[in-house]
């Protein structure tokens, strides 16, 4: 791999989350910080760190949409994008923290602008529904949907640029919710058009060769690869600091064996989502998180 030095990109947003609480504004704001404080900055090779900002949380009750934050989040994603397509340009490899998993509007708008983009989306869910299907109105959990260009065209079309990546140059890896929504138009994301593989067929599988031919799958014409990691991917045993946590998710052997061979340093860039660590006393998940970090890209 050609170590390219990382660019740090602090992105703490939890626009694209609902409230955990009344009055209580959803704590992945904090990862950022949290994650720089437990050392993980210090134990990469970081040429830079670049902070973006996002606009104030509301709750958005009255939204005519029903996505929380639309405008700020779509706002955001501008400027994220901006970051990110500077950190590239330079010889970076963009190391996005968040911040919440409305991040990927940003950084998929950022690939678009650079060409043909693909996408390694690592999640416990499958993150691919409309507005009409979410009881939260979190834009976190409709992240895959609008990336691809199902939903508002207030996210979906930023810079007439939809989609930011098709269904075919997806892969979607490590799903493990399969809770049915109400219907809606739109297929199940194994029937969307990605290189669909669940937590089951990769064990099945083996992790490596699973994330070797998605990979393959998904690069082929020189296409460059953007690895999205939802931290919710992880048994909740293990980190159990996210909004929406599920039980036998990839141990964190297993997501270290899933992140080497997918070859960062070979992708364009990658981005880590939903820690929350007012979720996490003691902080302990989040210091396994920055051990994976460093094992991986240090």
């Amino acid at each position: 791999m050609t170590r390219r030095p990382i660019v740090i990109i602090e992105a703490p947003t939890n626009l694209g989350l609902m409230p955990p609480a009344p009055g209580q504004e959803p704590g992945t704001r904090h990862a950022p910080d949290v994650l720089r404080e437990l050392g993980l900055h210090d134990q990469l090779n970081v040429r830079e760190v670049v902070r973006v900002e996002p606009g104030p949380y509301s709750k958005d009750e009255g939204r005519s949409i029903n996505i929380r934050n639309v405008e700020a989040i779509a706002e955001h994603a501008l400027r994220l994008s901006d970051a990110i397509e500077t950190a590239i340009m330079a010889g970076g490899l963009p190391l996005v923290l968040g911040g919440d998993c409305s991040l990927l509007i940003g950084s998929m708008l950022c690939m678009r602008r650079l060409g043909e983009p693909a996408l390694l989306f690592i999640d416990g869910h499958s993150d691919f529904f409309l507005p009409e299907q979410s009881s939260t109105g979190g834009a976190a959990g409709m992240d895959l949907a609008l990336a691809t260009g199902w939903g508002p065209p207030e996210l979906t079309d930023l810079e007439a640029r939809r989609p930011y990546v098709p269904a075919g140059h997806v892969a979607a890896l490590g799903n493990r919710d399969f809770n049915r929504r109400r219907e809606a138009d739109i297929p199940d994301i194994a029937d969307a058009g990605f290189y669909y593989r669940s937590l089951v067929d990769m064990r099945h599988e083996g992790i490596e060769r699973a994330t070797g031919k998605a990979v393959a799958a998904i690069t082929s014409n020189s296409r460059r690869c953007w690895i999205h990691l939802d931290v919710d991917a992880i048994d909740s045993a293990l980190m159990p600091a996210v909004d929406s946590p599920q039980a036998d998710g990839f141990s964190w052997t297993e997501i270290e064996k899933l992140l080497r061979a997918a070859q960062p340093y070979d992708a364009a860039g990658m981005q880590v989502t939903i820690y929350d660590p007012e979720r996490d006393p003691g902080h302990t998940a989040g210091k396994a998180l920055v051990d994976l970090l460093v094992s991986v890209l240090g």
